[in-house]
């Protein structure tokens, strides 16, 4: 089903409502049937994308990765955002950037990783979405380890008075892949960073909050990618929430074993094949 596609790789930035400069990459198929928005985790950026986007650009799928602001390339505090519905706007803004490079009427598809993934569905309940579905990749609606009330109570609290204070995030590399040299390249990549502001902290903690009270405005396909090993996030959480939601819109697919990012893992070509199946099936 690989389509003969040569991939043109190519990096551009876009200027925000806020005048942050954000950085963003493509990876663009000759004979392209579809297109992807990436969303990256806390912490990362669209670079770490090549495998999925040189992948989907092969299957005539372009991508194209942003990184958000205060992350990779893009301006802005590391770590920091002042609401959450920035990150959604700023998706809005490259959405629309997106479609101005494609042809018309292609279809387009949004793909979130964590803490992307949670932007991804905040966006879908927001928005008038002009995707034809999603793809949620380990969402990040809770941690994996309970975080303690007290914890929450002084984070908000510092939010009020030093709101961009940096703080760690706390993401371990080895508990991202079993594949060594995806863990080597985190630690070593100079775009990646590890921090966390209280006032981001805040804002993603109430967002988890609405994506489950919202649930019923989801109306596109989702494609539901749950690492069940995963360390970081919750994983059963997230099954819960995909399986409340109408079956006629959601796909579920369980990778056991898996740590947090799929798409990185020893056997990301297992996951790699479900995305194109799941795409292709739904511009068919």
């Amino acid at each position: 089903m690989r389509a003969e596609n040569r991939v043109r790789r190519t990096e551009g930035s876009m200027i925000t409502g806020g005048r942050l400069a954000l950085r963003y990459r493509a990876w663009e198929a000759d004979n392209v049937r579809a297109a992807i928005v990436v969303v990256h985790g806390l912490g990362e950026h669209g670079g770490r994308y090549e495998v999925f986007g040189t992948s989907m650009a092969g299957y005539g799928f372009s991508t194209y990765a942003l990184d958000l602001r205060g992350h990779g390339g893009s301006e802005g505090r590391r770590g920091h955002v002042r609401s959450f519905g920035v990150f959604l706007q700023d998706l809005d803004r490259f959405r629309r950037e997106v479609q101005g490079f494609a042809p018309e009427h292609l279809p387009l598809f949004l793909m979130g990783q964590s803490m992307g993934g949670l932007i991804a569905l905040r966006y879908q309940e927001e928005y008038r979405s002009a995707f034809r579905g999603a793809i949620i990749s380990a969402p990040w609606l809770a941690t994996a380890m309970p975080i303690p009330r007290w914890k929450v109570t002084t984070a908000a609290a510092i939010a009020r008075v030093l709101p961009a204070l940096p703080m760690s995030n706390r993401i371990d590399a080895g508990d991202l892949s079993h594949d060594a040299a995806v863990v080597e390249s985190y630690r070593t990549d100079p775009l990646v960073h590890g921090r966390i502001t209280p006032r981001l902290f805040v804002e993603a903690s109430a967002a988890m909050g609405l994506v489950l009270q919202r649930a019923d405005r989801l109306a596109s396909p989702l494609l539901f990618l749950i690492p069940a090993a995963d360390r970081i996030v919750d994983a059963q959480l997230s099954i819960q929430f995909a399986r409340q939601l109408p079956s006629s819109l959601t796909t579920i697919k369980l990778y056991p074993g898996m740590y947090h990012e799929p798409l990185n893992e020893v056997d990301r070509q297992v996951v790699l094949r479900d995305i194109r199946d799941w795409v292709a099936a739904r511009i068919s």
